[in-house]
């Protein structure tokens, strides 16, 4: 057949894919069968179609290893994808003949080595993400110096980045998270290409100094996430002009935020949670104009924002107390702020409120005080917002219930007080956002305002309390006295019924009152005539 192009992509396709169908379909530019559950080995047919360029056969269930002849006759291959299958063994064999090859996609997958026969290769993207390689990084691979693209994250690689990725002019994105990898990041990923660098989830260390004076000033995405990082946040960080998703959370970070994060106009996402970071948080991240704004963006045009639908890896972040992964289009409408376990002290910046398009505003866990600030209702788009676990007062803003697209609001364990809202969006939210509050009252809380103060003037955390707000003194008073007379007539009805408890009553109250009167008499009316003897025989 003359057939050069072939999609049957997306179906409901099973069984094995025939061993025959190269000889069916000799003429074949572009074959796609993804995506279908298609089962069985690759057949190696399909290395006798010359003239194939791409291959599609990603999220089926194929299993074996990739054919040692498709290695070898596709020689116009440029583009292979095969992630999301069963397939294991080695990638590609030493014979390795694909010598066009520009986009390798093997994610997902079961594969434990990697055959340096690639680096004869002009690879422009290379994923090979989740799957189980081992050992060190191959430093082999700076050979292939047209890598744009480099994803080797999720698998078991060990060891320290290597020196020689410094080669890589072209190197756009590098994404080795969630491996083994120590050692510092070398000080050489400065070239203009590089837009998005994902190193999360290892073993790094060094200060974050050394890493911002040494990377690409058009890093788009900064992932460096869970690793064991030091120092403080460098000023240096306002190099990076077009840095959109910063994360830095889960480091040993300290020190303050510096202002000079409030340059970064395209910040879109920041998680600086879970460090030992301090002082006073800065009120200048209101000028972070693509919370504000993040449809029209000068930048659109940069090959990160141009590619960003394609993204096919995630960005983690907590939102509604959950860990989300963002990818793809999604990322370009995610803003959030995570600044939770920290030592931040001080108030909540008033200026908050004009981050108008925030949908994420985490400030838990850290030592905050004053009031909740009501311009945080201007936050029109947020969805989740967490203040808990601070030395916040006064009470939950009335406006707050303004906030329609709210889904989740927690700020429990602070020392707020008065009538908790329930209209709107906060009739949904249970007690566990309000608990460890207990001048808070109103529903959900067990504790009604009828008999509690609304304005306690002081908080617990403050070592003063309001009696009034704790006890009603005419409450106890009536309850003492109702107690009283249940008492004293419960003893009565129980006398009239039982006859030998009345006999034994009057017997022992007699016994006592005659035992009263002799110690009066004996002790207290014969001491003055005791002591007037005494006092007349000395004189």
């Amino acid at each position: 057949m003359s057939l050069e192009e072939l999609d049957i992509s997306n179906n409901l396709l099973n069984g094995e894919i025939p061993m025959n169908f190269g000889t069916f379909f000799p003429n074949l530019i572009k074959l796609n069968m993804s995506s279908n559950q298609f089962q069985g080995n690759i057949p190696p047919s399909l290395g006798d179609i010359s003239s194939l360029y791409s291959l599609d056969l990603s999220n089926n269930q194929l299993i074996g290893t990739i054919p040692k002849h498709f290695g070898k006759g596709c020689k116009s291959l440029g583009q292979l994808i095969l992630t999301n299958n069963k397939l294991h063994g080695q990638i590609f064999p030493v014979d390795f003949n694909l010598t066009v090859l520009r986009n390798l996609q093997l994610g997902g997958n079961s594969f434990t080595s990697l055959s340096d026969s690639l680096s004869r290769s002009g690879l422009g993207t290379l994923d090979i993400s989740n799957n189980r390689l081992s050992g060190p990084i191959p430093k082999w691979m700076a050979k292939i110096s047209s890598l744009e693209e480099i994803r080797m994250s999720n698998n078991n690689l060990e060891g320290s980045i290597p020196v020689e990725f410094c080669q890589f002019d072209e190197l756009g994105t590098l994404d080795l998270s969630g491996n083994n990898i120590s050692g510092t990041v070398p000080p050489c990923f400065h070239n203009e290409w590089l837009d998005d660098l994902r190193l999360s989830n290892n073993n790094l260390q060094g200060t974050l100094r050394d890493v911002f004076n040494n990377i690409s000033i058009n890093l788009a995405i900064i992932d460096l996430s869970n690793n064991h990082f030091t120092g403080c946040i460098p000023h240096s960080i306002s190099r990076l002009r077009y840095l959109t998703y910063l994360l830095l959370n889960d480091n040993n970070l300290e020190g303050e935020v510096p202002t000079q994060m409030c340059k970064l106009y395209q910040l879109s996402l920041i998680n600086l949670s879970h460090n030992n970071l301090s002082g006073r948080i800065p009120s200048c991240l209101r000028t972070i104009s693509s919370f504000e704004e993040r449809h029209g963006t000068p930048y659109e045009t940069t090959r990160f924002y141009s590619n960003y639908s394609e993204l096919s890896e995630d960005i983690h972040f907590t939102t509604k107390r959950m860990s989300y992964s963002f990818h793809g289009r999604v990322l370009y409408y995610m803003s959030g702020i995570d600044l939770s376990g920290n030592k931040f002290v001080g108030e909540i910046p008033l200026e908050f409120g004009n981050l108008s398009s925030i949908l994420v505003l985490n400030l838990s866990r850290n030592c905050l005080t004053g009031k909740i600030p009501p311009t945080l209702a201007d936050l029109k788009q947020i969805e989740s917002l967490d203040l808990s676990e601070n030395f916040l007062s006064g009470e939950i803003p009335p406006r707050l219930v303004e906030l329609y697209s709210l889904s989740v609001f927690i700020v429990a364990n602070n020392n707020l007080s008065g009538a908790i809202p329930r209209t709107a969006q906060f009739a949904t939210f249970e007690e566990s956002s309000y608990k460890g509050n207990p001048l808070l009252c109103g529903e959900p809380l067990l504790r009604s305002c009828d008999n509690t103060s609304e304005t306690p003037s002081t908080t617990i955390h403050d070592g003063e309390e309001d009696d009034d707000s704790f006890i009603d003194m005419d409450s106890f008073i009536a309850s003492c006295v109702a107690s009283f007379v249940v008492v004293i007539l419960s003893l009565t009805i129980m006398l009239l019924i039982n006859p030998y408890w009345r006999r034994w009553w009057f017997y022992h109250t007699e016994e006592w009152t005659s035992s009263c009167y002799y110690f009066v008499v004996d002790n207290l009316l014969w001491f003055p005539l005791k002591y007037f003897n005494v006092t007349t025989i000395f004189h």
